[in-house]
């Protein structure tokens, strides 16, 4: 045998071996992915089994909902339209009331001021027709207590007789 024909025919096992390796591999892959195809398949017919009768129970139930939610929400509106006349009609009540008592208050400062103004007046009249009399009660009675001082002062003679010539 000849060199080229040995290394022709070393050649040619070693494609045929590779070859044989990469159906190999081929087959290995064919089969992983057979297994995932079917692993996914199972997956999906368990997701279809469970996850479309909840879809379509939500489904349902949004559509049984929706009315309701929609009732509910005009409801909502009216009420808050309600609510917002009522807490007008309590804060025009509030003001005019407000307004009034202010008012009364007003008023009722106005009255005690006189009242008081009135009886400084009256104290003042009191104290002044009551002082002046009792002024004059007092003069008089002073008057009279030193009229009487001096008529006490006469009775008891000035000079002292034993006193003899030195009276100047």
């Amino acid at each position: 045998m000849q060199l080229p024909q040995v290394v022709f025919i070393i050649f040619a096992v070693a494609v045929a071996v590779g070859v044989l390796l990469q159906a190999c591999v081929l087959l290995g892959m064919f089969i992983a992915f057979r297994k995932t195809v079917q692993h996914a398949k199972e997956v999906s017919d368990k997701v279809n089994q469970h996850l479309v009768p909840a879809l379509a129970t939500a489904r349902n139930l949004l559509e049984d909902i929706s009315p309701k939610i929609k009732v509910a929400t005009a409801n909502l509106v009216e009420a808050s339209y309600t609510v917002k006349a009522q807490v007008d009609c309590v804060e025009r009540t509030v003001q005019y009331t407000t307004t009034i008592a202010k008012a009364q208050v007003d008023r009722v400062d106005e009255m005690a001021t006189a009242v008081l103004d009135g009886v400084t007046q009256a104290t003042a009249a009191v104290q002044h027709g009551i002082s002046t009399p009792l002024r004059h009660v007092a003069g008089v009675l002073n008057g009279l207590r030193a009229g009487f001082d001096v008529l006490r002062k006469k009775e008891s003679p000035l000079h002292v007789e034993e006193d003899g010539g030195n009276f100047v």
